[in-house]
């Protein structure tokens, strides 16, 4: 059975247990972006630390598993964690981290809340890894109907893929080629109406792409690309 302490002082808190301590640098922190929001925490201290698994509620008791973030296990050394929930959209989300030990035991971190900036027509509702070595995969979720136009553009801002999607209500997918394109980082930007929302995928020829498991709550039929 695991016993949790907790100790505030400024920035700094710490979660200790009888068999792993994790001591937060920076603790949980939230912004909503036009993408999603943003989740960021760091730790000075982890000793037997396996994993953090996100957990997010829009009532603040009610939570659920939304994502987990592999921990360092044993550092001594200020450790910096991120997780972006691109399915942020309700007015105002809570979340916590449930940090798991090697042994299985856990403990909570403190609860936030972030308010929704942002009023999206559309969301990323699922993508493959923005890391790949040909094509990148997405799913839109769009509220409205409407034509998006999306490119892909270089570091030195040249815009090397150009498009237009038909987006219905509901999910749209999207596939960009990127297997002609050179090694390297390219932003990635989607524009319908007057919100456009960007992310940056990088092509490399040394990487696996992998779908993460993304649900979404709405079931129609795809737009056309």
């Amino acid at each position: 059975m695991k016993t949790l302490l907790t100790l505030s002082l400024g920035l700094f808190f710490a979660a200790f247990t009888a068999n792993a301590t994790c001591v937060y640098e920076q603790g949980l922190e939230g912004q909503n972006l036009q993408v999603g929001t943003m989740l960021t925490w760091s730790t000075a201290f982890e000793e037997d630390n396996s994993i953090f698994i996100v957990e997010k509620s829009e009532d603040g008791a009610n939570f659920s598993n939304i994502g987990t973030v592999e921990a360092a296990g044993n550092s001594d050394d200020i450790k910096d964690y991120n997780y972006l929930d691109i399915m942020a959209n309700a007015k105002q989300t809570f979340y916590r981290l449930k940090q798991v030990d090697v042994d299985g035991s856990s403990s909570y971190s403190e609860m936030v809340a972030v308010p929704q900036v942002f009023t999206n027509n559309f969301m990323v509702a699922r993508m493959s890894s923005v890391a790949t070595e040909d094509v990148f995969e997405l799913t839109i979720d769009s509220m409205v109907e409407g034509d998006m136009a999306y490119s892909v553009s270089n570091l030195r801002g040249e815009q090397v893929i150009a498009d237009e999607l038909m987006v219905v209500a509901g999910l749209n997918d999207i596939s960009i080629d990127l297997s002609s394109q050179e090694e390297g980082i390219y932003k990635f930007a989607m524009t319908m109406g007057d919100e456009t929302e960007t992310l940056v995928l990088k092509r490399a020829t040394d990487v696996i792409a992998s779908k993460p498991n993304v649900a979404s709550s709405k079931k129609v039929t795809p737009g056309r690309n």
